[in-house]
């Protein structure tokens, strides 16, 4: 049965159609179809011929638009050849109308952009959705075609190329449902939905693979802190004028997962973007990367988040909630975490609600100010820490164990992209506490227990030194650490104060260690009424943290 209406289709196809090209209906036809959907002059400067009779289809070339206000911002444009898909029901009537358009090799200049820095994806999605509104075709496709985009006076025009553009709607003459593709080698984005007034509502599906410029510049603009090359989303996008919006939305950054949802506002002179995502992984290496450029130029700065795919500074602010299973920072890996990341007017700052950092907890605050140009700001508490783990992540040529609290409120420099900050070039301030003990092991640990006991060196001897409760309070200056260091061993107070030399590590102060002993009788007993025995001695430190060498002034005896 569908064999033999499809045979009396290309029957009537081939007996109507030598009568409309011979009457120049079929030209005429053509124009006002394309006319209709430009809403201006149409002209074919080549032929008209028949193009399928198996799919029934006409093809024009040399197709002209002369002026295009039914596509505003389309100014004018051209395409190489336009193939219209011919309706079967209208041959039946007699007449010629189309359900296809295929429009090959066009070229469109639009108007220039009053507000300019719209990126190019943008600029070509906005245009499609001009398309659904304004198009009065059911099904047209555009193949390799090619916008001509302009922000502002006097600057150059840009080339916005595409391999396919696709809009189909079920009715032409309602608003409604409608499917929008967008494809080009690395960029394929597919969304349906519907249109009402000046809102589009529906499901989205973005997929990226390698170097891709506009995904680039769509993920500058959705997560200004991911810079990953291929990424994929999905989830429900609802447009309005100066309002994208991704609800039940699910993120792919290569092995990284996020969902969530997002809001993107934009305005005359700032963007700001909202929402909440949780990710599985979280790296903020490449956000503490771009900041660093930002503070190492910030004359460079406008005030706004840098996206470095696009070449430029653009004013985006954020408000941003994010969680994570893992943080990834450079080598350092963590978590669970929480934050808040906050843009305003070039003031960053982000706010750690939770992260389970060496085997405890931390809170802590990340600022970049302005107003102090090249410098970030970092405050926090951690609690519980593993202080052996702390000590071999940050690289400390120190064995310590015990679990340990630490404070600090630093200032670190921005350098360049890509270096790393020299730890004698920050300043500020730290406490390191020990209210439940722990031990100093290794070569030091030996050292310090000779010294403070007495014995020899060279004998052999236990590795560590173990103390009941220590605090070490800290700062940096000047390219140095001095510390002051307060501590308990065997009934004996420690304090000291040291001085370390960046970047050699190269130790000096002094130590010194405190003991009294209540009087005892003959027979061994204590005695109450007898005066009590306070025994001294006074360490001097040389040497490096690695190797450090303690010189043990003589004891002194007092009562």
């Amino acid at each position: 049965m569908c064999g033999l209406c499809a045979a009396v289709a290309l029957i009537l196809f081939a007996i109507s159609i030598p009568r409309f090209l011979d009457g120049d209906i079929a030209r005429k036809s053509f124009v006002k179809a394309l006319a209709a959907w430009s809403g201006g002059k149409v002209t074919l400067t080549g032929q008209l011929r028949v193009a399928s009779f198996a799919s029934l289809s006409l093809e024009a070339s040399g197709v002209r638009f002369h002026d295009a206000p039914g596509l505003d911002p389309v100014l004018r444009g051209r395409a190489e050849t336009v193939t219209a898909l011919v309706n079967l029901r209208s041959l039946l009537l007699g007449d010629l109308e189309y359900r296809k358009f295929v429009v090959s090799s066009p070229q469109f200049v639009l108007k220039r952009q009053s507000r300019g820095g719209a990126a190019d994806e943008f600029a070509a999605a906005r245009l499609a959705l001009t398309l659904v509104d304004r198009s009065s075709l059911p099904d047209i496709e555009l193949r390799n075609p090619v916008f001509y985009v302009a922000d502002r006076d006097f600057r150059p025009y840009r080339r916005i190329s595409f391999e396919r553009i696709a809009l189909k709607r079920p009715n032409p003459t309602e608003a409604g449902s409608f499917a929008l593709g967008l494809y080009k080698p690395g960029f394929d984005f597919a969304f349906k939905g519907e249109r009402n007034g000046d809102s589009v509502s529906g499901q989205l599906r973005l997929k990226t693979t390698g170097e891709c410029p506009p995904a680039a510049n769509l993920l500058a603009a959705l997560t200004p802190w991911e810079t990953a090359s291929a990424f994929s989303l999905k989830g429900d996008l609802t447009w309005s004028r100066d309002r994208v919006s991704l609800d039940e939305a699910s993120f792919s950054f290569g092995d990284r997962t996020a969902r969530g949802a997002l809001a993107f506002y934009v305005s005359d002179n700032r963007a700001r973007i909202e929402g909440t995502l949780a990710y599985d992984t979280l790296d903020v290496t490449p956000m503490w990367t771009a900041a660093r450029a930002v503070g190492s130029n910030p004359a460079e700065a406008s005030g706004g988040v840098f996206i470095p795919a696009t070449n430029e500074r653009r004013a985006v602010d954020l408000d941003i909630r994010l969680s994570a299973d893992r943080l990834r920072a450079g080598g350092l890996e963590a978590g669970p975490v929480a934050l808040a990341v906050t843009a305003r007017s070039g003031h960053l700052s982000v706010d750690v609600a939770e992260l389970a950092l060496f085997g405890g907890n931390a809170i802590a605050r990340v600022e970049i100010d302005p107003a102090r140009p090249g410098a970030m700001s970092v405050t926090g508490t951690a609690k519980r820490l593993d202080a052996g783990a702390l000590a071999s992540a940050l690289q400390l040529p120190l064995s310590v164990r015990g679990p340990a609290t630490l404070r600090l409120g630093l200032n670190v420099p921005l350098g360049g992209e890509g270096a790393l900050p020299e730890t004698g070039a920050a300043s500020g301030s730290f406490a390191l506490l020990f209210p439940l003990g722990g031990s100093l092991d290794g070569v030091a640990g030996r050292a310090l227990d000779a010294a403070v006991t007495g014995a020899d060196l060279l004998a052999a001897g236990r590795q560590r030194f173990p103390f009941a409760a220590a605090r070490i309070d800290g700062r940096l200056t000047g390219g140095a650490v001095d510390l002051d260091v307060q501590g308990q061993h065997d009934g004996q107070k420690i304090e000291g104060k040291l001085r370390i030399a960046l970047p050699d590590a190269a130790v000096s102060g002094t130590l010194s260690s405190h003991r009294e002993e209540a009087p005892v009788s003959a027979g061994g007993a204590v005695s109450k009424g007898g005066l009590a025995s306070a025994f001294s001695s006074k360490l001097v430190l040389s040497g490096t943290a690695a190797a450090p060498i303690l010189s043990s002034h003589q004891d002194s005896l007092s009562n």
